[in-house]
């Protein structure tokens, strides 16, 4: 099958398509073109030509691809299919096969074909983890959570202490503010067994170190650094963060996590003389990998 993925640049949406293709093409033998969308205003961005080809699938994730998807569509023939994946934000009805996750699917009622899944779509890994490994992965500024600095580095300090004489790795991301990198940076510096990894440096591949670390610490607003961390075994825990709105359907998700400790998390709960003391809240240790890429394409595989 011909299939034509329109990428945004994002790339949470772009990870989520690609591991989606990648569980496909173990079935279906896929021919992929990309194409990337060019120009920063709206209603003149762009994508390059597309020749006179007939393609059996059109992809794409993220509001920005939606429009192109069903542009592509009219030149094509009847039987190709557009996949969008997330919930679009414009003529949800006229997409053949919206891929969103659980908390989205309200909003689709009335679309056609809709394929839903827990959070976001993640490579799933089986692998052992090496228990002298541990990650930590930050996101950064977010409407979802506030980023109190001083706060997090406390829980980065407590995490390291608990975990002494093991390899850290910690990934910053694109939000994650200056100053906040450079204390990154500089426990790095002082600290043997901690190694910074840079967004812009791609020398260490995040994936990697994720399948093979036993103790992984995320912040809560990395919707899907969490996801792909419980997509691979080890334990997954969140810092603690404050919401900015409770009412909020990322951070119920979130919440929901927590109880049915299918995550760990860090208390901050407790206050002894005005100040946090600390615990580690470890998830029910009989919790599977999750593997919701490969229950959408399974589902889509029996549509295409």
């Amino acid at each position: 099958m011909n299939v034509i993925w329109i990428k945004d640049g994002n790339v949470g949406h772009e990870k989520q398509v690609k591991v989606l293709l990648n569980e496909l093409l173990k079935s279906q033998d896929l021919v992929i073109d990309e194409r990337s969308i060019k120009g920063s205003i709206p209603f003149f961005r762009y994508i390059d030509h597309i020749e006179n080809k007939k393609y059996d699938i059109i992809i794409g994730a993220g509001h920005r691809t939606y429009s192109f998807l069903l542009d592509i569509k009219k030149s094509q023939k009847n039987e190709t299919k557009t996949i969008a994946v997330l919930a679009p934000s414009i003529k949800r009805n006229k997409f053949d096969i919206i891929c969103a996750p659980e908390h989205d699917k309200k909003k689709l009622d009335g679309c056609s074909e809709v394929i839903t899944f827990e959070g976001s779509l993640s490579k799933v890994s089986f692998a052992d983890p090496d228990m002298n490994t541990i990650l930590i992965g930050i996101g950064g500024k977010n409407k979802h959570y506030k980023f109190d600095s001083e706060h997090l580095l406390s829980q980065i300090h407590y995490f390291l202490s608990i975990n002494p004489n093991k390899k850290c790795y910690i990934f910053n991301s694109r939000r994650t503010p200056s100053l906040f990198t450079n204390e990154l940076r500089f426990l790095d510096e002082n600290n043997k067994d901690i190694t910074f990894c840079d967004f812009k440096n791609h020398s260490i591949s995040f994936e990697d170190i994720l399948h093979k670390s036993s103790s992984k610490l995320i912040s809560r607003d990395s919707v899907n650094m969490i996801y792909e961390s419980l997509s691979c075994r080890g334990n997954t825990y969140l810092l603690d963060m404050k919401s900015k709105k409770q009412n909020n359907k990322i951070v119920r998700n979130i919440n929901n996590l927590i109880i049915n400790k299918k995550v760990g998390y860090i208390d901050c709960s407790d206050l002894i003389e005005g100040m946090s003391k600390m615990k580690i809240c470890k998830q029910n240790e009989f919790n599977e990998v999750f593997a919701e890429v490969e229950k959408v394409a399974f589902k889509l595989n029996k549509i295409l």
